[in-house]
């Protein structure tokens, strides 16, 4: 393992086929191939050409590895100061005539001038050989604890894809955060064969809340509404954080997220009103039907002794169950996540909304990119014609029905002279705007 880790090197570009097929590569002398017969006769560690300098060359240890750096640094005066040294050594140690020995020295030197720069030293080999045997030991039999360790240190938007392709390969599915089933990381659900986004690294949330909110979970709640008396009492919950939340599908299991929202408004209006004056009905959407049954007391100017949890749930009771639109949930996920993970397959395949929209000089061919709103594709893409867009401009967050797509391979500009590149790009032929 430490042979094909050192190999992977570009140093080892030569003869990686070779040494993993299980050749012995012959050297220019029996003693070399002795040297090296644990490598199966290649050059492939610091190590050896070290070994080569004190084994066969009689330099000390101190004196091997300072002469190792100069070759791999290229310094001529050195190497050419030290070559002496080198053959003297070497013919030592060499049965052949003086002449023969000499050469097959410098065959050598010639194999180690050629690697030294970017060989592996052995003991940095072995330490990834033994971390890479352990990550296959733990992706085989724990897959998915393996897998969210790998997302929870993932660093980039392709380390995310990555862990969740591997996810896939494995039949476990990574969902978006969930109450009950979310902390403030990657989170493993075993028993459904799942991982669930940590809200951690959602925009104003942290890790108190996260374990707050998993400890919550664990009470029965019949309703959203006594779930946000839970959340009020018992965490430190704040109410961007639960908007934030709640936007993000977080409560899914109580509703839609945009009714939610709507709920959360309700009881945070009336929860603690202790009283309601007349004149202010209107501005609160009451009429006196409400105060008649859930007022205790009522005066010549206000109403009071108000049953605030009635009352917020006949209030609730009007509200239908919607989520929020393509537009609002896609804006909300990239105000608050970084990104969107928007996808409705009840959509038609030919509806995009524009994730990002930049012109340049000719402001009526911008550039895009578009997200299929069916799959969830992405798709970098351009204006062909001016004219058309001009007759229908759009913007960012717009949906398009998208009616033609044309590849085109890409242009660059070398020397003065335009070339065609291998690079391919989407250019938008036609297309109608959904106002």
């Amino acid at each position: 393992m430490s042979m094909v880790n050192a190999a992977l090197r570009p140093s080892g570009k030569s003869y990686r086929d070779r040494l993993i097929a299980g050749e012995f590569n012959k050297n220019p002398s029996e003693e070399i191939d002795g040297l090296l017969k644990d490598n199966r006769g290649f050059l492939i560690f610091q190590e050896d050409t070290i070994k080569f300098l004190t084994d066969i060359c009689d330099f000390s240890g101190s004196a091997a590895d300072t002469t190792r750096r100069s070759i791999g640094k290229k310094d001529k005066e050195t190497l050419e100061k030290e070559l002496p040294k080198i053959l003297e050594g070497y013919c030592k140690h060499s049965s052949k005539p003086k002449e023969i020995a000499e050469e097959e020295a410098k065959q050598f030197i010639q194999i180690i001038q050629d690697s030294s720069e970017y060989q592996f030293g052995y003991n940095h080999s072995t330490a990834y050989s033994m971390n890479g045997y352990v990550c296959t030991l733990l992706r085989t039999y724990y897959a998915i604890e393996f897998i969210a360790a790998y997302l929870n240190r993932s660093e980039t938007k392709e380390d995310t894809n990555n862990g969740i392709e591997l996810a896939r390969q494995y039949n476990i599915s990574v969902n978006p955060i969930k109450f009950g089933k979310s902390l403030a990381e990657y989170t493993v659900d075993k028993e459904n064969n799942a991982i669930y986004k940590g809200i951690y690294s959602i925009k104003y949330c942290n890790s108190l809340i996260a374990d707050e909110l998993m400890e919550l979970s664990k009470n029965k709640y019949s309703s959203f509404i006594e779930l946000l008396s839970g959340i009020n009492s018992k965490t430190s919950v704040d109410a961007r954080q639960l908007k934030i939340l709640t936007g993000l599908n977080f409560f899914s299991e109580y509703g839609k997220n945009k009714y939610l929202l709507n709920v959360i408004d309700i009881y945070n209006k009336f929860n603690s009103c202790k009283i309601i004056k007349k004149d202010k009905l209107e501005e609160l959407g009451l009429s006196e039907y409400y105060m008649t049954k859930y007022a205790g007391k009522e005066t010549l100017k206000q109403y009071s002794q108000i049953d605030n949890e009635g009352l917020i749930k006949e209030l609730c009771l009007k509200l239908e169950n919607k989520p929020m639109s393509i537009v609002e949930h896609i804006k909300f996920e990239l105000e608050y996540l970084g990104y969107t993970t928007y996808a409705n397959p009840k959509v038609s395949e030919f509806y995009y909304i524009v994730i990002d929209f930049k012109t340049y000089k000719d402001v009526t061919r911008p550039y895009l990119i578009l997200r299929n709103i069916k799959s969830g594709e992405e798709v970098k893409a351009r204006i062909k014609q001016g004219k058309i867009f001009k007759e229908s401009p759009f913007g960012q967050f717009s949906v398009i029905k998208i009616k033609e797509f044309e590849l085109c391979f890409k242009k660059k500009n070398i020397g003065g002279d335009w070339v065609v590149t291998d690079e391919i790009e989407n250019v938008l032929e036609q297309y109608e705007f959904i106002k």
